[in-house]
């Protein structure tokens, strides 16, 4: 069950994240599931992790009308590829969550430029450097807030206490 609730949040924040924040805030690409994604991905296991990430994937492409599935690729390669990165590697998962989103972001945006360049979409050296610079802040960003959010809410002396509780 505690598989089926972290589906049902992720979901919503793909729906949040594809209808009302481009509304609000069109300036700055948010991507709340993204993050979430990679969060979770410090507490559950590989299989569900990886079936996580093909869902807000797919949710993603049906929303968006991405009929080839783009989403759904770029999220399960760039998780797949982040798992390898082990909580053991930092001492600190707050360290290594933000590794991990870092890692994740660049892998996506690498994903994204290689499947502009096979569409023929000229000058993918500035829009790949305007692009990444630009989703990799605004992910830290969230990252962060999810953070010191999740610490207020919980009541935790130390940022890495909330990350070892329950998502």
């Amino acid at each position: 069950m505690k598989y089926v609730y972290s589906l049902l949040w992720l979901t919503g924040l793909v729906i949040l994240q594809s209808t009302l924040l481009p509304v609000v805030f069109p300036w700055l690409p948010l991507a709340p599931a993204f993050v979430f994604l990679v969060v979770v991905s410090l507490r559950l296991e590989r299989r569900f992790f990886l079936i996580a990430a093909l869902w807000t994937g797919l949710v993603q492409d049906i929303l968006l009308g991405e009929f080839l599935g783009l989403f759904m690729l770029l999220n399960f390669i760039s998780a797949a590829l982040i798992w390898e990165i082990k909580n053991e590697l930092l001492d600190n998962l707050v360290l290594t969550g933000g590794l991990r989103l870092i890692a994740a972001t660049l892998i996506q945006e690498i994903l994204m430029a290689f499947i502009f360049y096979i569409r023929g979409r000229a000058n993918l050296g500035s829009a790949l450097q305007i692009n990444a610079g630009i989703n990799l802040l605004s992910n830290l960003l969230l990252y962060i807030l999810f953070m010191f959010i999740s610490k207020l809410l919980r009541r935790r002396d130390k940022l890495e206490a909330v990350l070892e509780a329950k998502l």
